[in-house]
């Protein structure tokens, strides 16, 4: 299963509200991609100076968390703590339904050796 994409924003607007985020962002050097910081700016979660190449940004200055941010925040923090945490959800359908198969498999067998005894093959001494 993947990775929750909230995360990354929590982590984001976290850092905002905390200790700050560093003056200036500049994609490759601080930060590996300004453009999730850009999108939380035109969302107004964030404040600050984009700057771009005409397709992607690249440098982001004096970037900081709005009130709007703060009321996000604390709304994915809430959807994320609602949401269940569940070991069956990780595994994969197919993985459940090969392990419940060797678990009849062996149940079987051990009946089948109970009622009819060991083959002959196994019970030589």
């Amino acid at each position: 299963m993947s990775k929750d994409a909230r995360i990354p924003l929590i982590e984001i607007l976290e850092m905002a509200a905390g200790e700050g985020l560093p003056q200036e962002l500049i994609s490759g050097e601080n930060v590996r991609d300004v453009s999730i910081y850009h999108d939380l700016i035109d969302h107004g979660y964030l404040m600050g100076t984009v700057l771009s190449d005409g397709r992607r940004p690249y440098y982001i200055e004096s970037c900081h968390i709005t009130a709007k941010g703060r009321d996000y925040l604390m709304q994915l923090k809430k959807e994320v703590r609602r949401q269940p945490i569940s070991r069956a959800g990780y595994l994969k359908p197919s993985l459940i339904g090969f392990m419940v198969g060797i678990i009849v498999g062996i149940s079987l067998m051990v009946l089948w050796i109970r009622v009819n005894g060991l083959p002959a093959w196994l019970n030589q001494q």
